[in-house]
């Protein structure tokens, strides 16, 4: 919380403000862990930075933890009503910011293929790295003061799986059986784009790193924080790299309403938020196949000129290997001594077949998502080719 200018003079008016703020503080009630299965939820666009605790410190996870026995989370965002374009956060606890689960080597073996070029589904020629890598040099600091914030989370949260050597300074990750410096010190400084590369092998999210530019004030939207590194190695609809060294609100131009709805309380947002304070958000979608990066579907903004939308049947499509509820677990914090902000996306593929496995409230819910979508949201989603036959599935 930000400190008062209060005077040696006791004041009628300074009673009040202490009375209001000891009642402030008694109200706070202590957060409980997000349960296994998310749903929307509500949520003001600027959160109550007096439930953030700004000493609150990851804890080492049970020493019963098995990562090949935790089972992902269960996302599933939607309602079953009207489509609301919002910012949809809410708060989050450090404990929750980065997790390990039975997906992990899968997620870190998919993302390799595409860092290093070597998708097989991708030619070498499309140039995968160049597109999800990225990062400018005045973004080496704050990349730098990443790593060496996550590493040593993952030391803390996992102690068992990511042992420090002190004397060669290094940390072992024995899961991969892989070993990374443990500081970003013992890599040159031109050589900080090797640090998003060793990030990409101990975390299944991808992150990016915005800055504000002074430099580019004068420019449309020159006063948002820019994307100016990371690792977006899962994205849908969109190479990176395309978006890469932009404003916010450009990152974000092909969503239907987010100038007029969003690009006002998602700036003060990202001014406002503070290092220690982490938030969340979810999204969803359905893709009919079953890759984590692909720059060129998804999404109708995505097709040529003049090509029309193609509207799936539902005995057409494999549902139990190619259809895929699609969801990311988006999470913003700020660093503390760059002051860069930090907006990482954990991505769920789930085979249509498992999602109706869920049963009625799921798919009864997913079955209203879909048709409240705007006609603007369906049209951005490409909704309008497989909504229709995946509703006809999760309906038979």
């Amino acid at each position: 919380m930000p400190d008062f200018p209060f005077g040696t003079t006791i004041t009628f008016s300074s009673i009040l403000l202490a009375t209001y703020i000891f009642f402030k503080f008694s109200a706070i009630k202590k957060r409980s862990s997000p349960s296994r299965v998310t749903k929307s939820s509500s949520s003001s666009s600027f959160l109550d930075k007096s439930k953030v605790k700004a000493t609150e410190k990851v804890q080492p996870v049970d020493a019963s933890f098995d990562w090949k026995t935790e089972e992902p989370v269960k996302q599933y965002p939607f309602k079953n009503a009207a489509y609301k374009l919002t910012m949809g956060i809410k708060n989050l606890s450090v404990q929750d910011w980065l997790l390990i689960d039975s997906d992990y080597l899968r997620k870190l073996k998919a993302k390799k293929e595409i860092v290093t070029n070597d998708h097989p589904f991708y030619p070498k020629e499309k140039q995968l790295t160049d597109r999800t890598v990225l990062i400018t040099e005045e973004c080496w600091p704050a990349a730098r003061e990443l790593y060496d914030v996550v590493i040593q989370y993952l030391c803390d949260k996992y102690p068992m799986y990511f042992v420090v050597d002190s004397v060669k300074g290094t940390v072992h990750n024995k899961i991969t059986d892989e070993t990374h410096p443990y500081t970003a010190d013992s890599v040159p400084l031109e050589d900080t784009k090797e640090l998003l590369f060793k990030l990409s092998r101990n975390i299944e999210e991808d992150f990016i790193i915005l800055l504000k530019d002074p430099s580019r004030e004068s420019e449309k939207d020159g006063s948002e924080y820019f994307y100016k590194g990371g690792v977006f190695a899962f994205a849908a609809g969109f190479a990176p790299s395309d978006r890469f060294n932009m404003p916010l609100s450009f990152i974000h131009h092909p969503i239907p309403g987010y100038e007029s709805k969003l690009k006002l309380s998602m700036n003060r947002f990202f001014d406002r938020v503070s290092p220690g304070q982490y938030v969340s958000r979810m999204n969803f979608s359905v893709q009919t196949h079953d890759r984590f990066y692909v720059d060129d579907q998804n999404k109708n903004h995505n097709l040529k000129e003049g090509e029309e939308t193609v509207v799936f049947k539902k005995e057409d499509l494999d549902f139990d290997n190619q259809v895929h509820y699609r969801s990311e677990r988006q999470t913003l914090t700020k660093l503390p001594k760059s002051g860069a902000v930090v907006f990482t996306i954990r991505t769920f593929l789930v085979p249509m077949s498992q999602l109706k496995q869920e049963g009625p409230e799921v798919t009864e819910r997913f079955i209203g998502a879909i048709k409240g979508l705007p006609e603007d949201i369906a049209d951005y989603k490409r909704s309008v080719a497989w909504g229709p036959a995946v509703i006809d599935y999760l309906e038979q």
